[in-house]
């Protein structure tokens, strides 16, 4: 895997500040649907510092995908290894990944990406409510707007 300037200088500074703290990285993800364009986003925190951010924006999809979409983003970037918390306010999310069913997977193509991302990091997953006053959730909100507005943002 290929990683650009900005993705390795963001793994360097996720390993500097495990070392030298030894603290637990928590990653803030959203995603949000309105008109043609879905968007999704995460923040990286540690020691209560944001050390990293992204979004991006897709046509033709849904909530559920852009949700997703946000905790695999978010997941792919990391070393090999993390150790983090995953905070998202999607419970279908969260469910999908936590509890096993004999129902058929939300999002199966999705699912299958996250559950390889989650096979090479210890994640635990801890729910939000939405539009809450949690800063860094409502942050999250904000750059899936913005995302979503914005042509110049990733898109598929």
């Amino acid at each position: 895997m290929k990683l650009n300037r900005i993705q390795l200088s963001l793994v360097q500074m996720i390993q500097f500040f495990r070392r030298l703290f030894a603290l637990p990285l928590h990653i803030y993800t959203d995603g949000s649907h309105k008109g043609k364009w879905g968007s999704w986003s995460y923040v990286l925190v540690c020691n209560d510092k944001i050390i990293g951010e992204s979004s991006g924006r897709e046509k033709k999809t849904n909530s559920h995908r852009m949700e997703f979409q946000g905790a695999i983003e978010a997941l792919k970037g990391l070393p090999h290894g993390t150790t983090a918390v995953l905070h998202t306010d999607s419970r279908v999310l969260i469910n999908s990944v936590t509890k096993k069913t004999r129902r058929p997977a939300v999002n199966p193509d999705q699912m299958e990406v996250l559950e390889n991302l989650m096979a090479k990091h210890k994640i635990s997953w801890l729910w939000v409510k939405a539009h809450s006053g949690n800063v860094l959730n409502e942050h999250c909100d904000r750059l899936c707007i913005s995302a979503r507005k914005n042509s110049s943002s990733m898109s598929k």
